[in-house]
This record gives C-alpha cells, structure tokens and sequence, in this order.
C-alpha cells in the first residue's frame, strides 16, 4: 500500500470524524437543520432554576425550547421558542414542572382546544408547579415542626421535675372520677325515688289537663278577652286623661279656666258666709205675722 492511498483513508477518516462530531453537536444541542420557531412570551411568579436552552414540551412532545430569560417588574419574563406546526389556543395553559429527582425544569403546555388561535408573540399567564426538591424542603421543615411539638408533648407527659405533668392531671381525673362513681352509688336509691316522684308528677299533670282540657280552654278565651277590654279601657282612660288636659269637655274647662275656678271658690264661701249668718241670726231672715 502506497503512502498517498494511506494518506486518503486517513483524509476520509477524519472527515467522517468531523461530521460525525458535527451532527453529534446538533444533536445533543437540539439543532435541526431547517428548523422553524414561533415565539411566545410567558411571565411566572418564579421559575425555580428554570434556564434557557430547558425544553418545552408540549402535550408531553418536546416540540421548543425556552428562549430567554429576565427579571421584569418584579415577575420573570421568558421567551418560549416553540416549532411552527404546534397550534395554542386561548384555554391553553402553561406550567414550570421539574423532571426526575434533581429536579430539572421545563415548561410544560397543554395548547387547548376552543378559542381562538394565538398567534406568535401572544403573552401567556404561566404557573410553578413545586417539584420534588420544593417538596422535600417543605417535607424539612414540617419535620422540624413535628420534632418541636414532640418534645413539647414530651415535657407535658414527663412526670420527673416541674409543676405540671399530664400524668399527675390524669392521675386527679381518675381519683375525681372515683368519687364521683361512689357518689353516685351512695345516692342511686335517692336518684330512683326522685325520678319515680317526678314520673308521677308528670303523669298527673297530664291526667289533670286531659280532663279539664275544655275548662282550661274556655279559661283562656276568657282571659283573653278580657285582656282585650282592659286594653280598650286604658285607652278610653288615656283618652279622657288628654281630653281633659288639651281642656276639651266641662270638667276640661274647669280645670284649665282660671276664672271659673276662682268664681265657684268664691260663691262657695259666700254660701258658707249666709249658712253662718242665718245660724247666728235667724231673726233677720224669719218674719212672723200674727192676724
């Protein structure tokens, strides 16, 4: 074999390396020849790690990748590259889920299935969903939480030390409750006696308002009656209580007149006047004729 023959399969060798290199590149970077995107923009509350280049899938197909990323008034911004044969509509939604157990993001899209279709450059509302190392942090500190209220507990029960302990309390609502028993026992005969007494009581009540049903009946229409009358008394006394006070009526006019009152004082005392005078002298009054 040659030397220029050695030197071409060498030649061909490294060229082959090459491309091969080449479309293994491509391909590890999700680089199509060809390939056409439409973007969108979606803004989350957070992203959790999520970067560019993370992937997008969409209905579970990875058919994009994310953009861009930026901090914006305080949400984060990121541009979704999305192929062009993918079709989102307005009940679409967008969602940051993680993959695997560390907890690698991407953006997850159903592209909906009424509403009119949203053209590239259509702004998006998306949502974080926790993932795994967010469940696990949390899972953290509700085991810290659940250790703090152990030792509480744990000091509630202890019966060495302190001034207060669940055991001596229990121990209390036993020795309360066992006198409580005996107690009761001691007084069960009274408690018998007591119920039949009022059993009996009752019974009698009953047979008492059975028969004088029609009584107690005809006692009541009667009552009410009667308070009907009472009611249109007091308002008949009311009545003439402002009657005479407004002056209205005789016995209005002489209480309100003044002068009335002050003439019937007077002729009263005149008329006593006469009565005494023709006491004292009744011969001023009396004349005798004899024929």
């Amino acid at each position: 074999m040659s030397a220029k023959t050695t030197e071409v399969k060498v030649g061909i060798a490294v060229i082959l390396a090459v491309v091969i290199l080449i479309l293994g590149v491509l391909w590890i970077g999700d680089f199509r020849l060809a390939r056409q995107w439409q973007a969108y923009t979606a803004y989350f509350e957070e992203v959790g790690g999520l970067s560019a280049g993370d992937p997008v899938a969409v209905s579970g197909l990875e058919m994009g990748k994310v953009g861009s990323i930026a901090l914006e008034e305080g949400r984060v911004k990121t541009e979704l590259l999305i192929e062009q044969e993918v079709v989102l509509r307005e009940d679409c939604s967008v969602e940051i889920r993680s993959i695997g157990l560390m907890g690698e993001k991407y953006v997850y899209i159903l592209p909906g299935t009424s509403g009119e279709v949203l053209v590239p450059g259509t702004v998006l509302d998306g949502d974080y969903k926790a993932g795994l190392p967010e469940v696990a942090a949390a899972m953290g500190d509700i085991m810290d939480e659940m250790r703090g209220a152990a030792e509480s507990l744990r000091k509630v029960v202890d019966t060495e030390g302190g001034n207060f302990s669940l055991a001596k309390s229990m121990a209390r609502v036993d020795t309360v409750a066992t006198e409580l028993l005996a107690l009761l026992r001691e007084s069960r005969s009274d408690i018998r006696s007591t119920t039949r007494t009022m059993k009996k009581v009752s019974g009698d009540l009953d047979d008492m308002i059975g028969v004088n049903r029609d009584e107690l009946t005809e006692g009541v229409k009667r009552f009410s009656v009667a308070a009907a009358r009472l009611d249109s008394l007091s308002l008949s006394v009311k009545s003439l209580v402002s009657s005479v006070e407004s002056g209205e009526g005789t016995l209005g006019k002489l209480i309100k007149e003044r002068k009335v009152h002050d003439e019937i004082e007077a002729t009263l005392d005149n008329l006593n006047r006469l009565i005494n005078d023709i006491r004292e002298h009744p011969e001023r009054y009396l004349t005798i004729e004899i024929f």
